[in-house]
């Protein structure tokens, strides 16, 4: 009998070895930090997207309201007697005339009749999501404003120098002179519609330029109080008003939530989306000349830019 010696074999570890696990970590954060911004940059494409979507579908509901009453934009301040005896009456924004162009006939004619809380009044605290939601905006959760968390917000403005021209922005159930087919520089040199944020947390009070609460922008409310309309420019600074400057303010694009100004219109995209009155949409950046901006949205100054 030979006695055999067992052969002792070296143990290796199962696991990883401190080392290994940290660079394992160190490879993955780099990858996380690589990928992050790449993410994030296809989920603000995909909200530039759905907001380009809502543009569209506010731009073709004002053009089929146009087929149904000659031509006509919605009025500034919409308007309408509800109760002859009493003389009661609603009333409200152009995009409150247009809830049944967009799938929203139930609430509009919820409101429109003979109650107590009838059109904005009612309508301010109604949600109208996603389509007057801009996915980017940090002041606004599914169409309610974080500020207050009860008041119904738009992410879109119409342009109140197209809509409340001549003065119209001041009176009840009047359209503005101009029609879809018959502006003067033409629906394609015109912008009818833009971004706003809907919400403007750093403004609480009476705005310094206005004299007026102008800290939301709610979807429903008609221009001539100056107050929430979705409307811009501001009543105050249209041609003849008292903040009229002979140029439009610039938008601001890219804003924060801290930034947002009631008396500009904004974007926090990195670029504003505009609809056209032909119903087209653009881009517009941040590096618009301002009397190019003055000039598209003046829509009888004369100027026909084209290519802008």
């Amino acid at each position: 009998m030979h006695n055999r010696k067992a052969k002792l074999r070296p143990t290796h570890p199962s696991g990883f070895t401190l080392i290994e696990l940290l660079v394992v970590i160190a490879i993955i954060g780099m990858l996380v930090a690589l990928l992050l911004p790449a993410v994030q940059s296809a989920r603000e494409r995909a909200r530039v997207a759905q907001c380009a979507s809502h543009f569209k579908q506010h731009i073709l509901a004002t053009h089929n309201f146009a087929a149904s009453y000659d031509d006509h934009f919605p009025a500034s301040n919409f308007y309408q007697v509800v109760n002859q005896q009493t003389g009661n009456t609603v009333q409200g924004s152009a995009f409150y005339a247009l809830l049944p162009y967009i799938d929203q006939a139930a609430i509009y004619y919820k409101y429109t009749t003979d109650i107590p809380n009838a059109g904005y009044l009612g309508g301010q605290y109604v949600p109208i999501n996603p389509i007057h939601v801009c996915p980017s905006d940090p002041t606004v959760n599914n169409g309610i404003a974080t500020t207050d968390g009860k008041s119904a917000t738009s992410n879109y403005c119409f342009n109140l120098a197209l809509l409340g021209a001549n003065g119209t922005w001041n009176q009840m159930a009047t359209y503005s002179p101009y029609r879809i087919g018959s502006i003067p520089d033409g629906a394609s040199n015109t912008v009818g519609i833009m971004e706003t944020s809907g919400g403007f947390p750093a403004f609480v009070g009476l705005n310094a330029q206005s004299g007026t609460v102008l800290n939301l922008m709610l979807w429903s409310y008609p221009a001539y109080p100056d107050t929430f309309g979705p409307y811009w420019p501001d009543p105050d600074e249209l041609p003849g008003q008292a903040n009229y400057t002979g140029l439009f303010l610039l938008p601001q694009i890219g804003v924060t939530a801290k930034t947002a100004d009631p008396n500009l219109c904004q974007s926090y995209h990195t670029a504003m989306i505009v609809a056209l009155a032909d119903g087209s949409t653009r881009n517009i950046g941040p590096g618009i000349d301002q009397k190019v901006w003055t000039h598209v949205l003046d829509p009888a100054d004369g100027v026909a830019l084209g290519a802008w």
